[in-house]
């Protein structure tokens, strides 16, 4: 009888240490069956950021939208974790989005190579959100992290999540089947900036066990291409490395993080965060070099290599661009303005070429007039110049990575194409005297800018244009830094703010026609 008993016990504590170790509890853990908020409306912040506590251990500010629990810290292992507790359908704003309780940090707004957001953190999962017991990617889970950033072109959210780190919700067997024992920790992730997602499994972490957690967001150059730079989401979860990169680079303008619990669709999420850090690096984005002769400077027809006809506004917005047998008429005259790192192709007549996708409107990837004036940021009115010293022909490089083409059935389309296909190829033709600093007297044909180079101030004057009505002067990255509104014919400029660099000067008339000359203060 006494070995029976002994036995038992063996088995008992066997089968009591196996559903521990299958299980893990925790002593911050929230086990009230009554997932409701609070009738006394003790929970429901007036705003998304009044929750919070005065000193809290975690970083970032609170944005709190459920109405079942506060923020609060819990001293657990010799840490001071955030608690972060939600509950389906406790988000009580008025507003049909998920509940949460994250934190947001401040977002690196710069794109050049070396610009990051960097967050570093420890987590505990308690429990995450379940309505199919964890089979269903789109409903089940709960998100812990997130990479933000706003980018150009319109599509989309106008603040979308690139991706977020998921928590799905792995139960035990036998006595635990009922318990979520771990998580499959799996990445969705943006397929394009229009918002289609897709879902990656990294990794799967045991309940409550601390996990060490990195998320960094940011621009690096492309190895491959040094025209062109990648924007990543690089994670590293308990030692595992993940990295991302995301999709068109060349549209993104931010880089963001937040963290904490989102999302809860079926029953509670509980997440722990502890030692958290946040840094950001922001690094202005420099002007893509391209040699040979430089294009800003001058008035251009196109000429297609394989076709020997010219590129030719269409005079209407939203209308594909046609090709003409010659390029006397000023609708087949061009000029390059820098936008940023880019480049608009600006019409003499309308406006900037614009490089849609699959789906627009003059047929897949076919090039359509614009009435917009230029410098424009949006990507699918950017353009890189490819320069071939050999045959002093250029390329024309869209923000999709695709090339300026005359199609063989006369389309004008942006297209995958090689180096050696004709059809992707242009002479640009110089249609006016262009802007040396060798050669004074041959300053633009329409815009006379003295002393250039200049160090202080500079005069503006015109040659054969009038009804000038304003002036505008821009810096390489597009952002204006001077307007003034014309009274005469010539205007005096005091350089009280420009550093040294290169400028565009934009003369705009009143019936809105641009010409376009370059500054060079030193």
């Amino acid at each position: 009888m006494k070995k029976n008993a002994s036995k038992f016990l063996l088995l008992f504590v066997f089968a009591f240490f196996s559903l521990c170790l299958t299980a893990q509890s925790a002593p911050d853990e929230d086990t009230n069956p009554d997932i409701t908020c609070p009738i006394s409306g003790e929970f429901a912040n007036t705003t998304r950021t009044s929750s919070d506590l005065p000193n809290p251990v975690n970083v970032g500010t609170i944005d709190d939208r459920s109405c079942y629990a506060d923020y609060s810290e819990s001293f657990v292992n010799g840490n001071t974790w955030g608690v972060y507790n939600i509950t389906t359908g406790s988000n009580h704003f008025p507003e049909s989005l998920q509940p949460r309780i994250e934190r947001s940090l401040p977002r690196s707004q710069t794109t050049g190579v070396g610009s990051y957001a960097r967050f570093t953190g420890t987590l505990r999962i308690l429990e995450v959100g379940d309505v199919f017991g964890g089979g269903v990617l789109s409903q089940d889970g709960s998100y812990f992290m997130q990479a933000k950033g706003k980018h150009t072109g319109g599509g989309g959210s106008p603040d979308p999540a690139i991706c977020l780190y998921l928590a799905l919700p792995i139960y035990g067997i036998g006595v635990n089947g009922n318990e979520q024992v771990s998580f499959d920790i799996y990445r969705e992730q943006i397929v394009n900036r229009e918002g289609q997602r897709e879902y990656t499994y990294l990794t799967n972490i045991a309940k409550n066990v601390p996990t060490n957690v990195e998320l960094k967001v940011g621009f690096r150059a492309d190895p491959n291409n040094p025209s062109r730079k990648i924007h990543y989401a690089d994670a590293v979860i308990g030692g595992q490395v993940f990295n991302w990169n995301i999709p068109e680079p060349e549209r993104g303008i931010q880089s963001g993080i937040r963290y904490g619990a989102y999302r809860v669709k079926g029953g509670r999420a509980q997440i722990r965060w502890a030692n958290t850090t946040y840094e950001m690096e922001e690094v202005e984005a420099e002007p893509i070099e391209t040699e040979g002769p430089d294009l800003t400077v001058g008035i251009y027809s196109l000429e297609n290599v394989a076709t020997g006809k010219y590129l030719t506004d269409a005079g209407v917005e939203a209308t594909p661009v046609t090709m003409s047998d010659s390029d006397e008429t000023q609708n087949t005259h061009w000029t390059f303005v820098n936008s940023g790192i880019f480049f608009n192709i600006d019409s003499e007549t309308l406006g900037i070429l614009r490089a849609p996708g699959s789906g627009g409107p003059g047929g897949p990837y076919v090039v359509l007039s614009t009435a917009r004036p230029s410098p424009e940021s949006t990507s699918d009115k950017l353009w890189i110049i490819h320069y071939n010293k050999l045959d002093n022909t250029f390329r024309f490089e869209s923000g999709s990575g695709r090339f300026l083409y005359h199609d063989t059935n006369g389309n004008v389309t942006h297209t995958l194409a090689s180096e050696t296909d004709n059809r992707s190829k242009w002479k640009a033709n110089l249609k006016n005297e262009s802007l040396t600093i060798s050669n004074q007297k041959k300053q633009s044909a329409f815009i006379k800018i003295y002393p250039n180079p200049t160090a202080n101030k500079f005069t503006i004057a015109f040659d054969d244009i009038f009804n000038i009505e304003r002036i505008e002067i821009y810096n390489i990255l597009g952002k204006r830094v001077y307007q003034k509104t014309l009274k005469s014919s010539i205007l005096e400029v005091e350089n009280t703010g420009l550093i040294t660099g290169v400028y565009l000067v934009k003369a705009i008339s009143d019936n809105n026609k641009v010409y376009h000359s370059k500054l060079i203060v030193k």
